[in-house]
């Protein structure tokens, strides 16, 4: 039995049917033959460039793109014949332009595929116009970038209020008689810069969401070596810190620990102008239990811990805020260590 031809009033509905579903597409679809001349341009294609089909078919593709992105098409289709895929992305990045027929440009995404139809490549053009995407995301960035100065602004002027407060607190002290009373007003002095120190550093960083931990430090003891006239040639100060990257939520409360440990070793652990050493240490990541640990080889405070000192009291309460432990001990020195639950824990 011979098979049956095919039906002509069949195949030019299936020919309609097709036509009408590319011609629903809201992107350009561009089919070219071998030597780029365009042989089909849906109706995508027409909202997107503003030419009607009959204007276009017959002549070559790169009418539709700007002189300056001719050369660096050709080369691409180059590369993609040689390429054997039959199917690719075109361009990178911002590199993809295409040309109206009233000679304005537009931003786009295009891919390209081919197909052998009897004897002859065609290659097809789907192409996206995303101008509307591009101007959406730039007032997003702007919009970033808005906010980005509005926070930096925050933090300057948080700084700058604390900082307000710790030179008040200078100035009532001077006017005080007792030196009891005088150091309590100078330890809040030192409180208010390890929280002022924060936001300088959020301030002066690209990245306002977290504190590199290791510069905090840095700068925290040395403005305490300095307040408490201590010289680093009579205490050596040793750093063992992570690369640590911290938020609000723990670098405030770990900023205040840090300055009541070290304030106490500068203040208690070395009588008489002895020399020692105090040693701080960070290891903190988001898989293993953390640990801080501020630690000097001095004369041991064995009771310290157990008063009612402000300071320590403080040191508590932060610790219990953070979700961490205090472990404290005296031998050949003091060290206290607040230990941080892991990720899992």
């Amino acid at each position: 039995m011979e098979p049956m031809s095919p039906d002509p009033a069949s195949a030019l509905l299936g020919l309609t049917h097709t036509r009408a579903i590319i011609d629903l597409a809201e992107d350009a679809i561009i089919s070219i033959n071998h030597d780029q001349h365009m042989v089909l341009f849906n109706r995508g294609a027409e909202r997107i460039f503003g030419y009607r089909a009959q204007e276009v078919l017959g002549r070559p593709l790169e009418m539709l793109f700007p002189d300056r992105a001719i050369e660096p098409h050709r080369q691409e289709m180059r590369n993609f014949e040689n390429s054997g895929e039959s199917a690719r992305r075109m361009g990178e990045g911002d590199k993809i332009y295409g040309r109206r027929k009233d000679g304005s440009e537009f931003p786009a995404e295009a891919s390209i595929s081919r197909a052998l139809i009897e004897t002859e490549w065609y290659f097809t053009l789907i192409l996206r116009d995303i101008s509307r995407r591009r101007l959406a995301e730039e007032r997003l960035r702007a919009s970033l970038r808005e906010k980005d100065a509005l926070l930096k602004e925050i933090h300057h002027r948080v700084k700058n209020n604390l900082q307000v407060v710790s030179s008040l607190l200078g100035l009532q002290s001077r006017l005080i008689p007792e030196v009891a009373t005088r150091k309590m007003f100078q330890e809040s002095q030192n409180r208010v810069h390890s929280m002022a120190l924060v936001h300088e550093l959020l301030y002066q960083t690209d990245n306002m969401s977290a504190v590199d931990f290791r510069e905090y430090v840095a700068d925290l003891t040395g403005h305490l070596f300095r307040s408490y006239g201590v010289s680093d040639r009579r205490v050596r100060l040793r750093l063992d810190l992570e690369q640590t990257f911290l938020n609000m939520d723990l670098a405030v409360p770990c900023g205040l620990v840090l300055n009541e440990l070290v304030s106490n070793s500068l203040k208690y652990a070395f009588p008489d102008g002895r020399n020692g050493e105090i040693r701080i240490g960070l290891r903190m990541n988001a898989q293993n239990p953390g640990c801080l640990s501020v630690a000097d080889n001095g004369v041991g405070l064995p009771t310290l811990w157990s008063t009612k000192t402000l300071g320590l009291r403080l040191v508590r309460i932060l610790a219990d805020q953070m979700g961490a432990t205090v472990e404290v001990h005296s031998e050949g020195g003091t060290e206290l260590k607040l230990n941080f639950p892991g990720k899992g824990d």
